[in-house]
């Protein structure tokens, strides 16, 4: 049994896969099974506890929800698991500074899975990009999704030594060893016809020849423009309320004010 672990990071065309993963479920499932996010919810419950509190207990519940997932593996041949998440919440938000807890993280999720399937082949897949542009891609979602009162240069001056993705990922690489860890461009990866999905695909090594039946998908979370953005965070200074912040941003990310 080949098993991938796609655990991140956020912003770097996670969604774009997930997407890709459920438009071709079907068409893979008699070879591969897939979980994502919402097949996920405990652990990913766990993972997101966990990078908030650092505190054991907090990471026994990983391995716990991990073997409980593991345990519905056996009797697959091949199964990709992506979820961003997995790695813990997105840095920036809620007092989370960086990703310092996704290496114990992942090396609590692969333990679990290595010990419940010892015969499982198991891989963990990471997406990366240049930090000034994942910098910006962050702030702009917490733009969106939280009241994010700063500029996008308060932002990337406050978090600049925060985004060194391809550190981390060694530090993950380290963390979870002697599992295996590929790195993928996040950019590079839009040159292939179905994007990341294909390079997770060369790891469970699903036939090239049967790739052409799999359908693309657009990229997902394209930005708001330059005028939106100024809107958003006209909208997140503001004195509304909460509630009346939630809709006008609505409306904002729609276009239709």
């Amino acid at each position: 049994m080949k098993i991938v672990l796609h655990a991140g990071f956020h912003k770097t065309g996670t969604t774009t896969v997930e997407n890709a993963l459920k438009t071709n479920r079907s068409t893979l499932a008699p070879e591969i099974h897939i979980l994502l996010k919402n097949d996920l919810t405990g652990l990913i419950g766990a993972t997101k506890g966990y990078s908030s509190s650092l505190a054991p207990l907090d990471l026994a519940l990983i391995s716990f929800e991990t073997a409980q997932v593991a345990q519905t593996l056996r009797d697959h041949h091949a199964v990709i698991i992506s979820a961003e998440s997995l790695c813990g919440h997105i840095p920036g938000r809620d007092n989370i500074r960086d990703y310092a807890a996704a290496p114990e993280i992942l090396r609590c999720i692969t333990g679990a899975i290595n010990q419940t399937l010892p015969q499982a082949e198991l891989t963990v897949a990471l997406t990366v990009r240049p930090a000034s542009d994942w910098l910006l891609s962050c702030y702009t979602q917490h733009l969106r999704a939280s009241r994010m009162r700063s500029t996008a240069d308060e932002y990337l001056d406050e978090f600049a030594d925060c985004a060194n993705l391809d550190e981390m990922a060694r530090l993950i690489a380290d963390a979870v060893s002697p599992t295996p860890t590929l790195v993928y461009d996040a950019l590079a990866s839009r040159r292939h016809r179905l994007g990341l999905l294909d390079s997770l695909l060369d790891i469970v090594q699903y036939p090239a020849t049967k790739r052409s039946a799999l359908a693309p998908v657009a990229d997902a979370n394209i930005g708001p423009s330059p005028a939106q953005l100024a809107a958003l965070l006209e909208v997140n200074r503001s004195a509304q309320s909460q509630k009346d912040v939630l809709a006008a941003r609505q409306r904002l990310i729609k276009g239709t004010t």
